[in-house]
């Protein structure tokens, strides 16, 4: 079997796992469903699941034009992460939003507590469907849907991180010592880690949407695979760059949708912007 179709049947079993948790669920939260309070990040807005272990999460993403985002931030991205106790493993996409500007992926393994990055697209490869691998720099462009995907195997520490286009795919991989990955993380990214609210932007004239997720999927330890709806617990990242100014609500989610396997991220409008949290529309 080819490395592509091995690449391929992974997330595609994956997602069709959770597409199948997320159909038998009701448009509204179901009974087991555990809904935590909202988290505040400096630098993604989206969503978070806790109180697990997850070896894995998915999701998909339709890249915008970032140009038309120019008027709000200088770049902006999508990304999944897994976080332990003493690592952060990030993986997404960024781009500039100067005009025809394309998207970069990324892999990136910090250390929490230091915030130093360990390994930084470590073995990074782009290959074709027809297994054709290459190790140059190389992007995605508009229009594409995205596949993100990081896989962690927790019997020898192997991490699998994954960027899949319509043509082909980013993959890097580093192996850990053993890790306990209690935090996933899925939404839009503004700073340069997640730790960094340095960067300047400009709220728009209204709620304006930043990004759209799909098909989101986590896997535990133990084997179980569900959208953000599960016996876990799931909590809205409110991107907030906390730097005590007039605008410090960069962007926030809306409400789960399709089961908990979807949902769309906006910049926050001069008009919301207060000392309380604001509401997506």
């Amino acid at each position: 079997m080819s490395i592509s179709s091995l690449r391929w049947r992974a997330p595609s079993a994956l997602i069709a796992a959770g597409a199948a948790a997320a159909a038998v669920l009701v448009p509204a939260a179901p009974a087991g469903a555990v809904t935590g309070t909202a988290e505040i990040s400096p630098e993604q807005a989206g969503y978070t699941a806790t109180a697990a272990q997850f070896k894995t999460i998915t999701a998909t993403v339709y890249l915008r034009n970032p140009g038309q985002y120019s008027g709000e931030v200088a770049s902006f991205g999508d990304s999944v992460q897994l976080w332990s106790s003493g690592l952060v493993v990030t993986l997404g996409v960024t781009a500039p939003t100067t005009p025809y500007g394309h998207y970069t992926p990324y892999a990136t393994i910090y250390d929490r507590s230091t915030h130093q990055v360990i390994a930084s697209n470590p073995n990074a490869v782009f290959c074709d469907f027809d297994d054709n691998c290459y190790t140059i720099d190389d992007y995605f462009q508009t229009p594409d849907t995205l596949q993100l995907s990081i896989d962690y195997a927790p019997a020898n520490g192997q991490l699998t991180m994954t960027v899949a286009g319509a043509v082909d795919y980013f993959r890097s991989d580093y192996t850990v010592s053993p890790q306990s990955f209690s935090q996933a993380r899925v939404g839009t990214e503004f700073g340069g880690s997640p730790w960094d609210n340095s960067y300047p932007h400009t709220p728009p004239a209204q709620f304006t949407k930043a990004a759209a997720y799909n098909n989101v999927a986590l896997t535990t330890y133990s084997g179980h695979t569900a959208t953000l709806w599960s016996w876990w617990t799931h909590h809205k990242l409110l991107a907030n760059t906390g730097q005590q100014s007039s605008a410090d609500w960069v962007a926030v989610p809306n409400d789960l949708s399709s089961g908990g396997a979807s949902f769309s991220t906006y910049f926050v409008p001069q008009s919301a912007q207060s000392p309380g949290q604001p509401a997506a529309p």
